[in-house]
């Protein structure tokens, strides 16, 4: 049987990130939500309020329960009702939400030996593919100087002022330090050592994101939180089983499909650079360097959206008839959580803007790609109006269209 305290710990950080971003799960109106296939686009407002209620449910019982055929329905509920939600609003679609998901299923299909050792895997990728992707020109040259600065600042030093080539090299040693987290977990011999690594990483993580530091949302603290905790109960205990499943002996056949589902999830990310893995679920976190998508608004368009948009746009210069649309910082004040990394979801957002408020030509949408590794370039394309954006949207693999929900 799966550990009950870990359990009680996972159920509690679920519900305490479920409702430090409680507006993402609801029909909410204010940002728009653009499923991951257009035929989801009708799907009423209710759906969503059963589905977290069921979500809130599940978490309760699996944390709660100490009969083990109900909390693993429990775990199997949560992880079909908050994909459901996830399929609704590719905005949910976020890294905590990714691991719950598949920690539940593992859970409630794995007797304890497996489901550690597929759960410790997991941990272990997230590590590492995170610090991969910021081995990356945009983070060595923008937010990993900043995250240095940040930390220097609490010492009272301005490390800003120092030589570009010598923060760029500072800042790596944020990734190197996350790599050396991963590779030393995964490990036997220095796991022990790694966990105690790997607690200091997330506490160093809440010093700089914090709100003494670049006050971030408090979902990404209270999942930096859960990591401190499951860095203890799954890797450090003394009673944790170091035999590995992989040979798959003495499985059973919910523990091949678990592995199944697990091996197939931590190949995935590799596929990123072809274009078939989102930056999210190839664990790229705090990775400046994704794909987007920037959003100007003509001055005579202005009137028509409503306040709370109107306050997302930058100050009107003088110097130019297009202010650019924060949609990042629409989605930190409106949702309390990041924006979707892709510039598909982005576009998606553009085009809702442009049919609901009937844009017309008074708004451009200039998508860029993920930037390049080594020089931090992007490619960009400018869309102009609404028809080009139409025109346009044909052309991503998943949908971009908004769900049809009444205010």
């Amino acid at each position: 049987m799966q550990s009950i305290w870990y359990r009680r710990v996972w159920a509690g950080f679920g519900l305490l990130l479920f409702l430090v971003t409680w507006r993402l799960w609801t029909p909410q109106t204010v940002f728009p939500q653009i499923p991951f296939a257009s035929a989801l686009t009708g799907v009423p407002g209710y759906f969503d309020w059963f589905a977290i209620t069921v979500v809130v449910g599940s978490l309760l019982v699996a944390g709660i329960s100490t009969q083990e055929t109900v909390w693993r329905r429990g775990m199997i509920a949560f992880a079909v009702a908050t994909t459901l939600l996830v399929l609704l609003n590719q905005h949910r679609f976020q890294p905590w939400t990714y691991q719950f998901i598949l920690f539940a299923t593992v859970m409630a299909n794995c007797r304890e030996r497996a489901a550690n050792q597929l759960m410790r895997w997991l941990v272990v990728s997230i590590y590492v593919y995170s610090a991969i992707s910021k081995f990356d020109y945009q983070f060595l040259h923008s937010l990993g100087p900043q995250f240095l600065s940040t930390l220097t600042g609490f010492v009272g030093v301005t490390s800003a002022d120092w030589p570009v080539n010598l923060q760029a090299w500072l800042a790596a040693l944020f990734p190197l330090g996350e790599l050396l987290v991963g590779v030393g977990l995964l490990v036997p011999r220095t796991r022990r050592i790694a966990v105690v690594a790997a607690i200091g990483l997330h506490l160093l993580l809440l010093l700089i994101l914090g709100p003494w530091g670049l006050a971030h949302q408090p979902g990404v603290l209270v999942w930096n939180l859960y990591f401190i905790a499951q860095a203890w109960m799954l890797f450090a205990e003394r009673k944790v089983d170091e035999e590995s499943a992989s040979s798959g002996a003495g499985l059973c056949a919910t523990e091949m499909l678990c592995l199944t589902l697990i091996v197939g999830v931590l190949a995935f990310p590799a596929s990123e650079s072809l274009g078939y893995c989102d930056h999210w679920p190839a664990w790229e976190l705090y990775s400046p360097r994704s794909s987007r998508v920037q959003v100007a608004i003509h001055d005579s368009a202005v009137e028509r959206l409503p306040r709370e948009i109107q306050q997302q746009l930058s100050p009107d210069s003088g110097e130019s008839d297009w202010r650019q649309l924060h949609i990042d910082r629409w989605s930190l004040e409106s949702l309390s959580v990041p924006i979707y990394p892709e510039d598909r979801f982005q576009f998606g957002v553009a085009f809702a803007l442009a049919k609901q408020f009937e844009l017309g030509l008074a708004i451009h949408a200039t998508q860029q790609s993920a930037s390049d590794r080594w020089t931090g370039e992007r490619k960009e394309l400018t869309f102009s109006g609404d028809e080009q954006l139409d025109a346009a949207r044909q052309d991503f693999r998943i949908n971009v269209d908004a769900r049809r929900l009444r205010p």
